[in-house]
């Protein structure tokens, strides 16, 4: 089967890639190289989301001009000089917009100073508080390369299009034994979400479920957005080999739930959450494998390591990776 008849559901045409690339939006990828450590870029369905604290600027293509949309909580322009504030304009009832034909109509740092701006509001919107969307953010921007028994994460809340199965916390890819890559779904919990109680049969195993069903679709999507964004310096330039779905089973595409900030000392009682998210674990059935990946905030010897048990850590990841 050619992988025209497969449905290809992002990535970006030629003429979006080439003004990204050496374009009018090439700023964009110069403002991500100095902010790689908090800001990001993902490749959406001919347009972009620049994500910040787990917030999302959009850029768009719109009779063949390119803006830069978002909320108005974000609305940069009483940050801004009288020469770039006069280029920002309502977008509908809710949001802001800047096209990128004005912004190059000024000096090269006019990008740098609408997005310090726009980051500034973001900030003092957030005022310290560790959602859900910043902790997917952290995720995706600490896995960004991939190690021997690693995870890549290669996008977050993805929706497959006319699907009812719900939007995907963050999607990576992992090795298999025969070094072919295939999917893995995660699902982030932060602090004590009463959704953790039936995350694995209410969540990951209809994540598993999509991404099995619509594997090829899934398949050659990410092989164009992975390749597009090597192309464009956002990810390292390795192979990334995805296997065919009748190389795989069900089993080997991985459902890992994130229980992130959590406190556990506050939900040790029988019927605690993690207590039912375990019985329904149980029920989940062999034929989906998932995981759990406990980052807990309560300080606690039970999950201190001495210096020996450290060291023989670090030297079984160095020796497994």
């Amino acid at each position: 089967m050619s992988e025209k008849q497969f449905r290809q559901f992002k990535g970006l045409d030629s003429d979006f890639l080439y003004e990204l690339k050496e374009g009018k939006l090439h700023s964009i990828l110069k403002f991500e190289r100095k902010h790689r450590k908090s800001f990001m870029v993902e490749i959406r369905n001919n347009f972009l989301d620049l994500y910040f604290l787990g917030h999302g600027i959009e850029v768009k293509r719109k009779s063949g001009i390119y803006y830069l949309i978002a909320s108005k909580r974000f609305d940069p322009k009483p940050l801004l000089s009288p020469e770039l504030e006069k280029f920002v304009q309502d977008y509908g009832r809710n949001r802001w917009q800047i096209s990128f034909d004005d912004i190059e109509k000024e000096d090269s740092n006019s990008f740098n100073s609408i997005m310090t701006s726009i980051i500034s509001k973001i900030v003092a919107h957030k005022k310290g508080d560790i959602s859900e969307g910043v902790s997917e953010i952290n995720h995706f921007i600490d896995n960004r390369a991939i190690g021997k028994n690693g995870i890549l994460i290669i996008d977050r809340q993805v929706v497959y299009p006319g699907s009812k199965k719900g939007r995907i916390d963050l999607l990576g890819l992992k090795r298999l034994n025969n070094g072919k890559f295939t999917f893995v779904v995660l699902e982030l919990k932060n602090k004590n979400n009463s959704d953790i109680a039936n995350v694995f049969t209410n969540q990951v195993k209809r994540y598993i479920d999509l991404v099995y069903d619509k594997y090829e679709d899934f398949k050659s999507t990410y092989e164009k957005v992975l390749k597009q964004k090597i192309k464009l310096r956002l990810l390292r330039r390795i192979e990334y080999n995805i296997a065919s779905k009748n190389e795989i089973s069900k089993r080997d595409i991985e459902g890992i739930v994130i229980l992130d900030n959590y406190n556990i000392k506050s939900d040790l009682k029988d019927d605690g959450l993690l207590q039912r998210a375990l019985k329904d674990w149980a029920n989940l059935g062999d034929r989906y494998n998932a995981k759990l990946f406990l980052k807990t905030n309560v300080l606690d010897s039970t999950f201190f390591m001495d210096y020996l048990e450290t060291e023989y850590l670090i030297k079984k990841y160095k020796r497994n990776n």
